[in-house]
């Protein structure tokens, strides 16, 4: 709300400002001057999706104004890893892609050094509007395909066991060997790798399950080791491919439930989280003869 102390010139209806008002046209400008300062405070991590909006329509509707010359080196949009890049470094690029967030490949491109925008971010959106809108001043590289340019980079866009384990860090050889003790402790006649996917893990229903990253939900070793017994149990009872779209009707939800209440294998597991608790995984992994 903006309550002036002189009256303002308005229209026959009253119900505008008449176009020409000087006393609108200095409060206008002092309200402009107020909005370049505060985000000039705010550093460009801390903007909301809505300022980030408003930033990029007024560089777009007056390009000659200083400040908003000033906000092109703001980290305004949102790349395909979540993280921030100018409107400078978009222009400056050869090319650019846009993602709508989910888009496999994506992400690897960016790690490449590819400029692939992500257009599920409101702000990144309308960057996208507003530079095919030819009433605007906002200009941007020609685009390319993304699935075209990352299939020809040869970025894993769907599931990808990982053939060399040694690559594996710590942490995910840790999971992975502990993984195959579990299936053996289970009963689960199926070999375990380690992979890349969207999903937790992924198994063919018959002779392998392949776990990722996002099979464990934190560092702690009670509640990883718990996220793999689960998850080793889960592809267990497919008995198809969990690959792209599993089944998870009511015949897999049947054995699901059977498997995780059974006694004999929540026994086990209690029995191998106590052995690890009182040897340590070294000596627990050397007794199963489990390695990489």
């Amino acid at each position: 709300m903006v309550v002036s102390k002189g009256n303002l010139t308005l229209n026959f209806a009253r119900n505008d400002i008449q176009s020409g008002c000087d006393r609108w046209q200095r409060i206008d400008s002092a309200l402009e001057q107020a909005r370049d300062d505060l985000y000039a405070e705010v550093s460009d991590d801390r903007l909301t999706a809505e300022s980030r909006e408003v930033m990029i329509e007024a560089m777009a509707s007056d390009g000659d104004d200083a400040s908003d010359e000033r906000w092109a080196d703001r980290k305004l949009f949102q790349l395909a890893t979540e993280s921030r890049i100018s409107l400078e470094e978009i222009q400056a690029a050869p090319k650019i892609g846009w993602s709508g967030g989910a888009q496999k490949g994506a992400d690897k491109l960016v790690e490449r050094g590819y400029v692939v925008l992500d257009t599920s971010d409101s702000a990144t959106q309308r960057l996208r509007d507003l530079a095919t809108d030819e009433d605007t001043s906002i200009t941007v590289p020609e685009t390319f395909d993304v699935g075209e340019q990352a299939e020809s980079e040869g970025v894993w866009t769907g599931y990808h066991r990982i053939e060399d384990e040694s690559q594996l860090n710590a942490d995910q050889q840790r999971y992975l060997r502990f993984a195959r003790v579990l299936a053996r402790e289970l009963g689960i006649e199926r070999d375990v790798y380690y992979g890349e996917a969207s999903a937790d893990a992924w198994t063919d229903g018959r002779t392998y399950i392949v776990i990722t990253d996002s099979a464990v939900t934190s560092r702690q070793r009670a509640v990883w080791m718990h996220d793999l017994y689960l998850v080793m149990l889960h592809e267990s009872a497919h008995e198809t491919s969990s690959r792209e779209g599993p089944s998870h009707g009511h015949h897999f939800e049947s054995a699901f439930r059977s498997l995780v209440e059974d006694p004999g294998n929540r026994s086990s597991f209690a029995e191998l989280v106590q052995q690890v608790v009182d040897e340590g995984f070294e000596s627990v992994f050397e007794e199963y003869g489990v390695g990489l």
